[in-house]
């Protein structure tokens, strides 16, 4: 035990010491206003979380766009996890970009500190994307992805009061050409988001930064609504993407003129944005402010202005404009003491635009009066905070008048009206009163046949015995299925396979290789449970072979065989099999059919 204790330890010390964390610079001298390119490399290890330095003197553009690389040359395997950094000069003088870190084997690597000069700028400056292109056509450098592929994030505004809406828009901008693409749904902590359905006809645009055309194209734009005050940032979109570029090592031939290309997976985020948001003011705030920020109207009505007592009453509240309308309370209503209420229906028709969050919401009322008589609903008011004048305004509706009138025929009716009780006031009279008993008592003569040695006596003596003779039969039934593991594995096979199912469905918005690692999982041990067959032992011709035995439909056999064939490919490019939903749901319907087959 101690032998092999020291040998994990030497093991483990091996592969920490050939772990490098390295950064290095496309340029060490730029003048303002040219593009930098910063790129930390982790060797010999898959980093878990990556720890961004500060960028003093830079504005980042892009990043950190993350990139991996595996390969086995003559039997020997290397890994590596790139960061990259695009950053545009902005202050001269001498910058240090101070280390950065990641955390890998329970430990943290530092990267090496970066020293870069910054000069003027430079008239008739060439941009760093054409500096960048004359060193690839001399075969010095690989492409350089970040410079034509980055995401930017843009806000509508930078502070905000508590409660009012900010629109986050994330452009991507293009210079490559793109094969598949796929994004993650970002966490807003700190806003309620709402997000803005995009134009799928919506052309893409074009754009020049520093002298290089781009493709633009809007990625996601969501209406987020502040929650807290102070300091709170904008998540970031990441993105996953297969980039196709052109293969150098292969130039166009006359035998072969288009040349050859190679695909490329690559991984990028936006720039995070951070939000200011500020308290609303404590001073003239109203009594009955109740967190409305935006700008409203309101108003009430009712669809009877005459009715006769029991009956009912509409009473409808809109309030309608733009702002966090979604997140409006109820308002406070006083209705006269002799009126049934009940609970108020809540509609809302609210459309969520470039603009901000928009539409209506209608409280509806049943009011029911129980007297006779002229009645005054009073007015309703609401207040709200307006951001763009910093001021809260209240709004107030006209008090309505209800007059009600008797229900009965004839003068001798009277102006108060029955109260119908309410369920919670009925009461079961049985349980109060008892009733006089009229039947009389049956006494049993003293020769009369009692229960004792009856048939029915002998019957529940008997019952227990016969309970636990059947309860060993089955105990001993169930003893000799169990010591069948085959068959026990082959009965829960299904069930063990809707466990690692589960699994990948709380795994529908984490990292892809987790989620398709649970579908393999689930599928492969499904199978070598229901075959009774070791998973060493699997392949997918064996597979076919003993499903085809067990009169599976061929079909289903081909669908298992692609989706085992994408769960292996989505270890190097999940953006080219079909969407976590689709697999979850189509792997859960092949299960299912070989459970009808087998």
């Amino acid at each position: 035990m101690k032998f092999a204790v020291i040998i994990s330890l030497l093991l483990m010390s091996a592969v920490g010491w050939s772990q490098t964390f390295q950064a290095k610079a496309s340029h060490s001298e730029v003048s303002v206003g040219e593009r930098v390119k910063i790129t930390y490399t982790l060797e010999g290890s898959d980093g878990k979380k990556f720890i961004q330095p500060t960028f003093d003197g830079f504005t980042l553009l892009s990043g950190p766009n993350t990139s991996s690389n595996m390969q086995w040359v003559n039997g020997n395997f290397s890994s590596s996890k790139s960061f990259s950094f695009v950053l545009l000069a902005m202050e001269e003088g001498q910058q240090t970009i101070p280390s950065a870190g990641i955390k890998t084997n329970g430990t943290v690597l530092q990267s090496n500190k970066i020293d870069i000069t910054i000069t003027k700028a430079k008239q008739g400056n060439k941009s760093i994307n054409q500096n960048n292109s004359s060193t690839k056509k001399s075969g010095s450098e690989s492409p350089d992805l970040s410079a034509n592929i980055f995401m930017k994030q843009y806000v509508s505004k930078r502070e905000a009061y508590l409660g009012e809406q900010i629109i986050a828009t994330y452009k991507l901008y293009v210079n490559a050409q793109i094969v598949n693409y796929a994004n993650n749904r970002p966490v807003y902590n700190g806003f309620y988001a709402q997000e803005i359905e995009l134009d799928p006809n919506a052309e893409v645009t074009t754009e020049t930064l520093n002298g290089k055309q781009y493709r633009v194209a809007t990625m996601k734009k969501v209406v987020l609504t502040a929650q807290k005050a102070g300091d709170i940032e904008v998540s970031p979109l990441e993105m996953e993407m297969v980039v196709r570029l052109e293969n150098n090592n292969k130039r166009r031939t006359n035998w072969n003129p288009w040349g050859s290309f190679k695909d490329v997976k690559y991984e990028l985020q936006s720039n995070v944005q951070t939000i200011k948001v500020k308290p609303l003011p404590t001073a003239n705030q109203p009594a009955n402010f109740a967190g409305a920020v935006g700008e409203f109207k309101l108003n009430a009505t009712t669809d009877l202005s005459e009715i006769k007592v029991n009956e009912a009453v509409n009473l409808t509240i809109n309030i309608e404009g733009r702002g966090n309308i979604d997140l409006m309370a109820e308002p406070n209503m006083s209705f006269p003491k002799d009126f049934e209420t009940y609970e108020p229906k809540v509609n809302k028709n609210v459309s969520v635009t470039n603009y901000g969050t928009s539409g209506k919401k209608t409280f509806a009322y049943v009011v029911i009066p129980r007297y006779v008589g002229e009645f005054e609903l009073p007015s309703i008011a609401m207040s709200y905070f307006e951001p763009k004048s910093g001021t809260y305004k209240t709004l107030e509706t006209d008090p309505i008048v209800l007059n009600v009138l008797k229900s009965g025929n004839g003068e001798e009716s009277n102006e108060m009206a029955y109260v119908a009780p309410k369920k919670e006031d009925i009461q079961i009279l049985g349980n109060d009163i008892r009733y006089i008993a009229n039947r009389t008592n049956q006494f049993k003569q003293e020769n009369e046949e009692g229960f004792y040695a009856s048939p029915g006596f002998y019957t529940m003596t008997a019952l227990p015995f016969a309970a636990m003779g059947l309860s060993v039969f089955l105990i001993g039934i169930m003893r000799k299925q169990e010591s069948n593991t085959g068959l026990m594995k082959s009965k829960k096979a299904n069930r063990v396979a809707k466990k690692h199912l589960a699994a990948a469905n709380k795994l529908l918005n984490g990292q892809d290789a987790d989620f398709y690692e649970e579908i393999y999982r689930a599928l492969y041990g499904y199978i070598s449970d229901k075959l009774n067959i070791p998973v060493s032992d699997l392949t997918k011709e064996s597979i076919a072979d003993s499903l085809m035995q067990k009169q599976v439909p061929q079909d289903t056999i081909h669908e298992l065989t692609s989706a085992f064939n994408e769960c292996e490919m989505a270890r190097f490019a999940p953006s080219a099999v079909r969407s976590k939903n689709d697999m979850l749901e189509a792997s859960s319907s092949i299960i299912e059919k070989i459970e009808d087959a087998a």
